[in-house]
């Protein structure tokens, strides 16, 4: 227990324990969700044998997995909502009280019958509420001050991220970034040690495979870099736009007052479902349609039509008022905007081909992911405010509120 006094030991036990455990929940949750896409895609193969009836069989599906959902969240946890991000960052400002630890249940269960069934959301929003959460249980034994507590928290939410992509450095910047706007040497040390951990926990349910293979592709030169500084901005406006469509849904949905939310649920439930009996792979979290974009398996065509349907799909989803998040479908988005817009540059300027077909490669690992999750979540740039950032915060004011919060996107806590 002498061990236990250092405030490092403290910080370093609470977030490997932390790490330990949101691995183990972020690796089964990630286990069940894909043996649940496995299995709804099979049965709308099987129901496909009936081409006069089979369209029941997804609709039932989307229907009855959001509607359950939402009756968890309903029922047992109204803060389990959406996405929970926002409710960690107003958690890690003091403006809302800590999440009972039964949340961790609702986001589990309810995450998995809400993507399971079809709807366009990302496991990331729920891993990164259950790692906050968890984090709080493990702080009450092992750490004494309440800024320490926080630190750890913070560790478990880039823990929870980390998980949900299988990227321990991702989960560290996005706390560094998004969540604290801070880098001291606790965070640092509690955030590595968490993410780090929980990567290894969830590796051994899913193995060591990296979530999405990009092709190398050669160096450009900087003179030739224009294409991706154009993508950047029109990415930006696109994530703005996403985030005004969400918006947009969220006050429409909250106007029907004759139906209950479980209600509207189970009808965007079955429009998902009915989608699904015509496209299966355009429901769901969307991978597998990531990974065949970043192959440059679809022509032009294909990636509009993915661009289009998903840009509308995953807000449609949102308002379902499920457990699931945002970031792993604007990945979708921007990768397929992104590849959309490499392929149309390469048709009307060939003679700049050579250069730009990185943006079909390279541009998916790097540029359009860190982009694209600049627009989902705001970009920070000395102090002042783009559209997407501007977009960012009403978003997450509309969704702390929803959450009962009075949440102030920019108000940071120093560590």
């Amino acid at each position: 227990m002498a061990l236990l006094s250092s405030r490092v030991m403290r910080i370093s036990v609470a977030s490997l324990a932390t790490g330990l455990l949101i691995g183990g929940v972020g690796g089964a949750f990630r286990l069940l969700l894909n043996k649940a896409d496995n299995l709804r895609d099979e049965l709308v193969l099987w129901a496909q044998v009936s081409p006069y009836t089979g369209w029941l069989v997804p609709m039932v599906i989307g229907l009855t997995g959001a509607a359950l959902a939402r009756w968890l969240v309903v029922r047992f946890a109204p803060i389990a909502e959406g996405s929970g991000v926002q409710r960690v960052e107003a958690l890690f400002n003091g403006e809302v009280k800590p999440a009972p630890h039964g949340i961790v249940l609702v986001k589990f269960f309810g995450g998995l019958l809400a993507m399971g069934s079809g709807l366009a959301l990302g496991r990331e929003g729920p891993t990164v509420q259950m790692g906050a959460s968890l984090s709080s249980l493990i702080s009450r034994f092992l750490v004494r001050q309440d800024e320490d507590a926080k630190v750890v928290m913070a560790a478990g939410a880039g823990a929870g991220l980390a998980v949900a992509f299988n990227a321990p450095i991702g989960g560290s910047v996005f706390v560094f970034e998004e969540l604290t706007s801070t880098f001291t040497p606790w965070l640092l040390m509690g955030t590595l040690a968490a993410a780090t951990f929980a990567v290894w926990t969830m590796r051994l349910f899913l193995g060591s495979h990296l979530d999405f293979v990009v092709r190398q592709v050669s160096l450009t030169a900087a003179w030739k870099g224009w294409p991706f500084l154009v993508l950047g901005a029109m990415l930006g406006t696109v994530g703005a736009l996403y985030n005004l469509t969400i918006i947009v849904l969220l006050r429409a949905c909250d106007r029907l007052i004759r139906i209950s939310t479980i209600q509207r649920a189970a009808v965007i439930g079955a429009i998902i479902g009915l989608t699904a009996w015509f496209a299966p792979a355009m429901v769901g979290g969307g991978d597998n349609l990531t990974q065949g974009v970043l192959s440059d398996h679809y022509a032009i065509t294909a990636l509009a039509g993915i661009f289009v349907l998903r840009f509308f799909i995953g807000p449609w989803s949102y308002a379902a008022g499920a457990p699931g998040g945002l970031f792993a479908p604007m990945l979708l988005l921007g990768a397929s905007f992104g590849a959309l817009f490499g392929g149309v540059l390469n048709h009307f300027l060939p003679s700049a081909g050579r250069y730009l077909r990185c943006l079909r490669s390279s541009g998916h690992g790097d540029a359009i992911y860190g982009m694209c999750a600049r627009a989902a979540y705001g970009h920070r740039s000395d102090g002042r405010d783009d559209g997407a950032r501007r977009s960012h915060r009403r978003l997450a004011r509309r969704l702390a509120r929803r959450d009962g919060g009075d949440h102030v996107v920019g108000q940071r806590t120093h560590l």
